[in-house]
């Protein structure tokens, strides 16, 4: 197959397939993928996987889609506590650094009845103090370990159960709070049911969480006329900050490949204009992220690099550096006109001519990434003269 072969036969098919399919406007709503559900939510489901995006049919000429860069949120400091319980004289008469049920291993436990305090006028109470080791195992229960800071960073629940003798529970309470300095010692009180004959109190270190604007959508648009010219265009969207939602747009073949990408040419600064070419299947595969993240994985391109080479197992990682972008977006998808000549360079939202010739050079007539079988189909089925 040769160049000027191909180019009759894309030309051929252009004239004939037309680019204006008749429909009316429809409003669709777009959400991202599977409803995130732990510590490492901006890790999914914000990637791409081939063949596997969410289809969104494309009913005529012109389209709207309504969609959200969405918050996420990552694992935060999982503080190493200790826990004591005191008498009515604040003398610890009980303790623990690593025993919980919950979180990590690092986190303190206790069970028992040992820490129920007699009030001297019938009622018992319950005194826990919580801190983060190594304070407490100084014997002193006040922030510091040996005059300085214990330095555990992060939030952490408490979960008393109190349990009669047949084992049921007669009471619970639930604590939380967060060590933002490093040198908090917490005192929490609470008043044992009459019937309580232990106690069950646990602590859990994981429950702390960053927010992180790392959302990334990808859609397949589905139902366009093959080969032919479409913009996506955002001409809407307003961020959690009331300001114009700064997104980049992305144009993708089936392989996850980028062919191109616009932050720019919306309909108002900071909202973006993409102009691509449908392949022979009618389709246009398209990401939306923030408008830092050049490479469309979540985070900011100027970021990464460092986070990357110093990310390990740590007690306290640093934030995972998001592009920065949430808010709502409305895309406007509307077919151009049939190809022509435009001799963009292909850096711009104009320059998709170039991009189909570049894709016809290496015979991929349906423009979906690879050159197979399938494009020997289309030109074979195309063959001969187009009659100027």
């Amino acid at each position: 197959m040769n160049k000027k072969t191909l180019c009759a036969a894309a030309a051929i098919m252009a004239a004939a397939g037309m680019c204006y399919a008749s429909g009316s406007s429809l409003y669709v709503t777009f959400e991202t993928g599977a409803v995130p559900t732990g510590h490492y939510d901006c890790d999914a489901p914000d990637y791409c996987v081939p063949f596997d995006w969410t289809e969104i049919l494309i009913p005529g000429d012109c389209t709207y889609i309504n969609g959200e860069l969405e918050k996420r949120y990552d694992n935060d400091c999982e503080p190493d506590t200790y826990m004591v319980c005191f008498n009515k004289q604040n003398v610890i008469i009980d303790s623990d650094d690593n025993s919980s049920e919950l979180g990590n291993g690092w986190a303190s436990g206790i069970w028992g009845s040992d820490c129920f305090v007699d009030n001297g006028d019938g009622t018992r109470s319950l005194r826990i103090g919580v801190t983060g080791r190594p304070d407490g195992l100084d014997g002193v229960f006040n922030g510091l370990f040996q005059n300085g800071p214990h330095g555990q960073l992060g939030a952490f629940d408490v979960y008393v159960e109190f349990r009669n003798a047949q084992g049921s529970t007669v009471g619970s309470e639930v604590y939380s709070d967060e060590f933002q300095i490093g040198a908090e010692a917490f005192h929490i009180n609470y008043a044992v049911p009459a019937d309580a004959t232990d106690v069950h109190i646990n602590i859990d270190n994981t429950v702390g969480h960053t927010e992180v604007r790392c959302d990334v959508d990808f859609f397949k648009l589905t139902n366009l006329v093959p080969l032919c010219d479409y913009c996506i265009e955002q001409i809407a969207g307003i961020d959690c900050e009331c300001r114009p939602t700064d997104a980049m747009l992305g144009w993708f073949d089936k392989s996850c490949t980028l062919i191109l990408h616009e932050d720019e040419g919306g309909a108002v600064a900071g909202y973006a204009k993409l102009c691509a070419v449908a392949d022979a299947n009618g389709e246009i595969n398209v990401a939306v992220t923030g408008n830092s993240d050049w490479n469309f994985n979540g985070l900011d391109d100027a970021l990464e690099g460092a986070w990357l080479d110093n990310r390990a197992p740590v007690e306290c990682p640093e934030p995972k550096p998001g592009h920065g972008v949430a808010g709502c977006y409305t895309l406007k998808v509307y077919v151009t006109s049939p190809h022509s000549g435009n001799t963009n360079d292909g850096a711009g939202a104009s320059g998709d001519a170039v991009l189909m010739q570049n894709a016809l050079d290496h015979g991929d007539l349906n423009m979906d990434g690879v050159t197979n079988t399938a494009d020997l189909g289309i030109l074979i089925g195309n063959f001969g003269w187009n009659g100027n």
